[in-house]
């Protein structure tokens, strides 16, 4: 959890210090949002599904013993 927490943080402040990058990644995530909006409501619908999947596969793996 540490870990995670200290990769976010390192993120976070990189993309804070690199305004190049933060001007791609939030045109990126504008374009998404455009995207969605265009098929709207099934986009979100299959958004919906695909995280519902990876969650599951995500705790189905974390519970699989080693």
């Amino acid at each position: 959890m540490l870990r995670a927490c200290s990769l976010l943080g390192m993120a976070c402040v990189f993309l804070f210090i690199s305004p190049g990058l933060r001007g791609t990644l939030l045109d990126g995530i504008a374009q998404t949002a455009a995207g969605l909006e265009k098929y709207s409501p099934y986009s979100y619908a299959g958004v919906g599904l695909a995280l519902v999947g990876v969650l599951m596969l995500t705790f189905y793996k974390a519970s699989v013993p080693r």
